[in-house]
């Protein structure tokens, strides 16, 4: 094992998370954003760390075996090709790039390096995520073959951080920014996506309206064994400044369905709850059918809402010590590569008339 010597570029901090790691696998020893009072502040919480506002003046200075790159979407191919071809481990925050030349290219340049590239699809190591996984692999629901997720939410104003992520051209799109991770979510639990047809109302955001950029989606989902699913995702009906003890009142709800053949799982991420539901006869003597019937609800509320579903730095801590041993990460970057592709082909069906198309999984030569 080598403990590894760790750089942090963009989003030093975050609420009440910052990047600073220091345990056996790894250390941060430099940190990076083009914000000098940032990175002063960072610099003052850990005077150790060597601070700076260019990324390659960083690897210029600093021997560094991996980094931690959080900045604005169309900024990731650039940063991560430059570290892979240096032979540094990337952890690289999602989604991998706004189009399909440049998560190809940064798929071809962890190939050729053999080095690690670990796209955040947190939501894998989170708790939720793994806890459906492994009521599926009970079998207490039966043969998985529907999955329905449904997210309403405020908008992003064209403000801050608000202003890059509604160009299509700086975030790759709704798709890119808020499906990827509901996307990947169903492949990890259903298998593979075949084919998607999508479509979305007309926009109502002035702010969104930069080249095709959608304020609000619904994406269907063909998957392998006759599966299927539906994601939708709408910024217009929500109160945008509702805090979170209001939501269910103010329309906001985040939350999915996975349907099995002898039962269904609920998960509601606003609540942190799961339900899980078994089909029963409805009145075996009049032979009436079945119905679902209550088996459990298990409440996570006690639980952050970030170890819950969005545990992005339980992946910052698996991929620091997979850099440090040498295993794998758990999700290889061709395997996130393919949930990109999905999202590329969710807005080519919408930009075409909303056809039903397979996703084309044809690696980059």
């Amino acid at each position: 094992m080598q403990k590894q010597k760790i750089g942090v570029i963009g989003w030093l901090y975050h609420g009440h998370m910052h990047t600073f790691y220091n345990n056996d696998f790894g250390t941060t020893v430099a940190a990076c954003d083009t914000n000098v009072e940032i990175v002063k502040r960072f610099q003052a919480d850990h005077p150790e760390a060597g601070i700076f506002t260019d990324y390659r003046e960083m690897a210029e200075k600093e021997a560094l075996d991996a980094v931690i790159i959080s900045t604005p979407n169309w900024l990731h191919r650039e940063m991560a090709v430059y570290f892979l071809e240096r032979g540094i481990n990337v952890f690289l925050e999602k989604p991998m790039g706004i189009n399909r030349e440049e998560i190809d290219a940064i798929l071809a340049a962890q190939m050729k390096s053999g080095k690690i590239c670990a796209v955040d699809f947190e939501m894998r190591v989170s708790r939720e995520h793994r806890r459906i996984k492994e009521i599926i692999s009970s079998g207490e629901i039966g043969e998985p073959c529907g999955f329905e997720f449904i997210h309403h939410r405020g908008a992003w104003l064209a403000e801050g951080r608000g202003v890059w992520r509604t160009k299509p051209e700086m975030s790759g799109g709704l798709a890119m920014m808020e499906g990827c991770h509901r996307i990947d979510a169903a492949r990890s639990l259903l298998g593979e996506v075949t084919h998607v047809q999508s479509f979305s109302f007309p926009n109502v955001l002035p702010q969104y309206n930069h080249g095709n950029m959608r304020d609000n989606e619904i994406i269907h989902l063909w998957f392998e064994k006759n599966r299927r699913g539906m994601i939708l995702h709408s910024h217009t009906s929500s109160v945008f400044d509702a805090g979170i003890q209001d939501y269910a009142k103010l329309g906001h709800d985040y939350g999915y369905i996975i349907t099995g053949s002898e039962g269904c799982i609920r998960v509601n991420i606003n609540e942190k709850s799961v339900l899980v539901c078994c089909y029963e006869d409805y009145h075996p003597d009049a032979k009436k059918g079945r119905r679902a019937a209550f088996k459990k609800l298990e409440d996570y509320s006690a639980m952050s809402e970030e170890k819950f579903d969005h545990d992005i730095v339980g992946n910052h801590m698996v991929f620091i010590k997979c850099c440090a041993t040498g295993e794998p990460f758990h999700q290889s970057t061709l395997d996130a590569w393919k949930t990109h592709v999905v999202c590329l082909a969710a807005d080519k069906s919408a930009d075409e008339g909303s056809s039903r198309i397979p996703v084309d999984y044809r690696m980059p030569v």
